[in-house]
């Protein structure tokens, strides 16, 4: 049987404050936490006037803070901007506030437009790390597992003798490869079915993670929204859809409006075509939308689903986290599962 979890963005509207991003965000954080969810995320972009997320770890330890069982992790850290050694240091002091609560998850977007992330990487080699050797690099310090010849295997972060947990790491992606990827590391798996809808594609990743890695953490991100009116299911229609950058070298962005396309344009002077791509959204009674996930879990081997909420309508998430809470009984998730 299946875990449930929130991945939060932290949205806010055009005329509201960042501060009401985060109170909302400790809210609905709290909420799933009396509703017995498993873990809680929290997102990291850039510049972008939707979503106030700029730094997960700080959001993180302020939701640890505010909060005492459920697990809070990052949906995720962009590692691509920063130095695996840093992260690894940040999520373990954490630790040491909330002991087996913390989780790490690591993405693999810039989180942001050209501009931000050239803000970010100011000081980065001009031929940096690729993600996936930064990413083992980091494991390797969460894990504290470098051969004795090794002299990073003399640094010491605030868990120095195991007297606590450390965090739980997870891969976030959208690919098979990024699954193989993730299993091959033996760190859990976020695929993100709210960005790639493909259910061919998510079986394969689902197969080639647990063939290499079979005791490991599957999690399904998908957006879901609880409806029951005409209005509300207009709102949801305005997150619906999502735009992909292609670029000459094949390389791909995903953003969700047009106005983060002309913010891209004015940032950048590469020249890309647009694909309009409509989302799966969950959507209908908390009930039905049960039933549809359970049909994405064909074979029985998703750990866990992780709901988005891709609407701006606080009074609807708080709705949403609280019907699929009760559909989603306590019974049925697996006890003790980190």
């Amino acid at each position: 049987m299946t875990s449930i979890s929130i991945l939060d963005q932290s949205p806010i509207d055009h005329n509201e404050a960042v501060s009401d991003g985060i109170k909302r965000t400790v809210e609905l954080a709290q909420l799933a936490e009396n509703l017995n969810y498993t873990r809680y995320f929290v997102a990291e972009h850039h510049n972008i006037q939707e979503v106030v997320g700029t730094s997960p770890e700080i959001l993180v330890t302020h939701l640890l803070n505010q909060t005492s069982r459920i697990n809070i992790g990052s949906g995720g850290v962009m590692l691509q901007h920063y130095s695996p050694f840093k992260v690894i240091e940040q999520f373990h002091f954490m630790s040491q506030i909330a002991p087996g609560r913390v989780d790490l998850g690591i993405g693999k977007a810039p989180g942001g437009f050209p501009l931000a992330t050239q803000a970010l990487q100011e000081d980065i080699k001009s031929s940096p790390t690729s993600f996936n050797d930064k990413f083992h690099l980091l494991n390797q310090f969460n894990n504290g597992n470098f051969p004795k010849e090794n002299p990073y295997s003399n640094l010491k972060t605030t868990i120095r003798n195991k007297e606590v947990e450390k965090p739980h790491v997870f891969l976030l992606g959208g690919s098979e490869r990024s699954a193989r990827f993730a299993a091959e590391e033996k760190v859990g798996f976020i695929y993100a079915y709210f960005l790639n809808s493909d259910n061919e594609l998510l079986q394969k990743a689902i197969r080639t993670y647990k063939a290499f890695y079979p005791e490991g953490r599957i999690i399904v991100a998908l957006a879901a929204v609880v409806s029951n009116s005409e209005a509300e299911y207009a709102l949801i229609e305005e997150g619906r859809t999502n735009y992909v950058l292609h670029f000459d070298d094949g390389q791909k962005l995903t953003v969700s409006s047009e106005h983060q396309i002309d913010d891209f344009k004015k940032q950048s002077s590469r020249t890309f075509e647009i694909e309009a791509q409509q989302i799966e959204v969950f959507n209908g009674t908390a009930e039905s939308i049960k039933q549809q996930i359970h049909e994405l879990n064909i074979d029985d081997e998703v750990d866990e689903f992780m709901f988005h909420m891709p609407v701006q309508n606080h009074s609807l998430r708080l709705k949403t986290v609280e019907q699929l809470a009760r559909v989603y009984k306590k019974s049925t998730l697996k006890a003790g599962v980190k």
